[in-house]
């Protein structure tokens, strides 16, 4: 539950003042996707992760921005609306805020001279690919646009 980690790591670095003590971290309702096979051991793992602040003083805009921030960045196929909320407002300076966010992960099987090592790769980003890396010989523009003039 790598991504589940991260996510609380990034709550808890954010300037939020959340304490670790103030924030619950849990998944459920998880599923593992595996291709059956002998020449793929790789699997990926997709869970609700959940994280609950307690106590939580700022407004709970500033969690659902370091959240959807955090999920742009370490979660990029995630759909636009994979990130669900509630707020229960304890009194008029704090409230308990639950997080719950659509994870995948992909764990990648090596089978290496000491032993297996599992790991799980950060997601491709197909934004941030480099098209002309791919596709070297690509004009910038396209033929007969008008800044091909």
């Amino acid at each position: 539950m790598r991504k589940l980690d991260a996510a609380r790591a990034a709550l808890l670095s954010a300037p939020l003042g959340i304490r670790p003590d103030q924030l619950l971290t849990f998944a459920q309702k998880g599923q593992v996707w595996s291709r059956r096979g002998p020449r793929n051991r790789n699997f990926q793992v997709t869970y609700e992760a959940h994280l609950i602040v307690t106590d939580y003083t700022g407004p709970p805009r500033n969690l659902l921005f370091v959240i959807t921030d955090w999920l742009h960045q370490n979660s990029p196929a995630a759909t636009d609306d994979a990130v669900t909320f509630h707020v229960d407002i304890l009194d008029h300076g704090k409230a308990d805020v639950s997080l719950r966010l659509d994870l995948k992960e992909t764990i990648q099987v090596d089978d290496l001279p000491e032993g297996l090592r599992l790991s799980a790769p950060p997601d491709p980003d197909a934004q941030a690919m480099d098209m002309a890396a791919l596709f070297p010989n690509m004009p910038d523009v396209p033929p007969g646009s008008p800044a091909d003039d």
